[in-house]
């Protein structure tokens, strides 16, 4: 297949990088504090040390946060769940059609999250975490902006796809030769 990558403004390629590094960092960070943390609580259990209780709830703070951070970079990386077997088909406008209609269900979904994360930082604020007691409005922030970005990526690429058409998997050599 032909490279069909689209050609943007370099403005607006700079701006996505910066956000996108952002992002990268954001879940990089939380990644290492999961890994460090999971260690530490281990490591807990045999050593004669006092048990530190918010290693837990750090941690799974960290695993939301990760997780919602992640979700705009895959849209723009190619890597969120696809109907790739779709990119088979022999109709171009079909592939594009599928493609479009696969990155609008995201960001319907996406933007319900961010409905939904808004109404809980809304109504979280009282409530606090049992260990390092932070109001749980604070926790769903990092949520509220890691789907706000996977929405707004979402109908980004939906739009790119409409306009200039279908993007197809990159296909490994060995994979090539398999099929």
């Amino acid at each position: 297949m032909e490279d069909t990558t689209p050609v943007r403004p370099r403005a607006w390629r700079g701006l996505v990088r910066v956000i996108t590094g952002v992002e990268f960092a954001i879940g990089a960070t939380c990644l290492v504090v999961i890994l460090t943390l999971i260690f530490f609580q281990a490591a807990q259990r045999y050593l004669p040390v006092d048990q530190v209780a918010w290693t837990g709830e750090v941690s799974r703070f960290c695993l939301v946060w990760l997780t919602f951070s992640a979700a705009g970079l895959l849209i723009t990386n190619r890597g969120h769940i696809a109907l790739e077997i779709a990119d088979t088909l022999p109709s171009r406008t079909l592939v594009r059609v599928v493609q479009v209609l696969a990155l609008l269900i995201v960001a319907a979904v996406a933007i319900s999250l961010v409905i939904e994360a808004i109404a809980l930082i809304d109504s979280q604020g009282i409530i606090k975490s049992p260990v390092l007691r932070i109001p749980m409005s604070w926790v769903y922030i990092p949520v509220l902006i890691g789907v706000a970005s996977t929405a707004i990526r979402s109908l980004v690429a939906a739009a790119d796809i409409a306009i200039h058409g279908p993007v197809f998997a990159e296909i490994a050599a060995d994979e090539e030769a398999t099929a």
